[in-house]
């Protein structure tokens, strides 16, 4: 099973962001556009895993969450990984200290697990689009389309399996844990 560790986005700010993606479909020629429920944040990619070791990533999630409070995250601005002529569209998240300390926390206990850990680093972004296509140039999209900086909770992490269907990537939650002063 291929799966990561995300941070889920809420209602309202998967809405925003499928407003700003449909902004930036004016400024592009073409792209393959992340469907709305898809909208996260990765925290820890571990690709394929064995069933069996599921139990081992809860445990990790478990340990992580235990040390954290729940917290707030902000979107930034729009960015893109260029390739060539095409890239990845994304959104951006201001610098946030709790969202780094997460991570760190995370990466130790899936190490003591057994995982390698994250070889990039954390670079917190949410994908808008694969192989997006600008009419002209990226920076005139980042220009025309200017994010708010709106504000959501983090409340908890989901190990989430990636599952294709036909073309369409699905993911899927499998385990979910909640940090530490979750209010439901």
């Amino acid at each position: 099973m291929r799966t990561f560790i995300a941070i889920e986005l809420s209602p309202e700010a998967r809405e925003y962001l499928s407003e700003i993606q449909t902004e930036t479909q004016k400024y592009c020629r073409r792209g393959n556009y992340t469907p709305q429920d898809n909208f996260h944040i990765t925290l820890h990619f571990l690709g394929e895993i064995e069933p069996s070791d599921v139990e081992y990533v809860k445990d990790a999630m478990f340990e992580a969450a235990q040390r954290h409070r729940v917290f707030d995250l902000k979107l930034g601005q729009i960015g893109f990984f260029g390739r060539g002529e095409r890239g990845i569209l994304w959104a951006g998240l201001d610098k946030s200290d709790s969202l780094q300390r997460l991570f760190s926390v995370l990466e130790k206990s899936l190490e003591r697990q057994g995982f390698a850990r994250e070889k990039k680093g954390l670079s917190p972004h949410i994908t808008l689009g694969r192989e997006v296509e600008p009419q002209r140039s990226f920076s005139d999209v980042q220009k025309a389309v200017v994010m708010e900086g709106k504000s959501f909770k983090v409340e908890k992490i989901t190990l989430m399996e990636s599952v294709r269907r036909g073309p369409r990537l699905i993911y899927k939650p499998i385990y979910q844990q909640l940090l530490k002063g979750y209010q439901a």
